[in-house]
């Protein structure tokens, strides 16, 4: 074999072998960046995922809560509804027991027809029909003016009543402060109450008056303040 044809053989071997090597190098160096970049990729979507589930789980709590509060606003204006009706039928009865422009009918100078026709046509209850349709003239009017009292009485004791059964069923969905108000403006109302039955039994007009001065003075004003209370949080001022 000649030196030329050896030369040529190893010149050959040589460059496969250069060859070899460079794809070698570039496989190398192609395939780690690769890995890298598909790594980096997986990771990342993994961590979008995560956000993703985060985010809803923060979605559905946020919306869990949005639910809750409305419900409890929802109840709240239900039991201030509930409530202000109560405080209102209370009030006008005992502004009606209380009040110094009191009126009856004259029954003393009714005829016997026109007095059975009242009586029979009256709010009494029969008993007390039956007692007064045997009065005399002279003692009607004392005896109608004083069961009228206690039936007057009794409707504004109801009222109150139910007054403090509204706010304890529904304390809980009260703010404090208007609490603190409508338990306040409640025992007026029964300190009121309990003032004007005094004076009526003890014939004590002083007393009378003076449970009209604290509806006036007291629990008015108080009611005008839950107003605002009420107002306030409505959103109205």
């Amino acid at each position: 074999m000649s030196i030329e044809l050896v030369l040529a053989y190893v010149g050959k071997i040589v460059l496969w072998l250069v060859s070899a090597a460079g794809v070698a190098w570039a496989a190398f160096k192609f395939l780690p960046e690769r890995w890298v970049q598909h790594r980096f990729e997986r990771q990342l979507e993994q961590q979008r995922n995560e956000h993703a589930q985060q985010l809803e789980e923060a979605r559905h709590r946020l919306n869990m809560l949005a639910k809750r509060m409305s419900k409890l606003h929802d109840k709240e204006f239900d039991a201030i509804s509930e409530i202000w009706e109560k405080l209102n039928e209370a009030l006008a009865l005992i502004g009606s027991l209380v009040s110094a422009l009191q009126t009856f009918p004259d029954l003393d100078r009714e005829d016997d027809p026109h007095f059975k026709a009242f009586v029979d046509g009256s709010n009494l209850e029969q008993v007390d029909k039956n007692e007064l349709l045997g009065k005399l003239p002279g003692d009607r009017n004392e005896f109608y003016q004083r069961r009228i009292f206690r039936y007057r009485l009794r409707d504004a004791r109801k009222a109150c009543a139910e007054l403090h059964r509204a706010i304890q069923r529904n304390s809980i969905f009260l703010e404090p402060k208007l609490l603190e108000l409508l338990r306040k403006v409640e025992s007026e109302a029964w300190r009121t109450l309990t003032t004007r039955e005094i004076g009526e039994e003890a014939g004590d007009r002083k007393l009378s008056r003076e449970a009209g001065e604290r509806l006036d003075k007291e629990i008015v004003p108080l009611k005008d303040e839950i107003e605002r209370q009420v107002q306030k949080r409505l959103g109205y001022e």
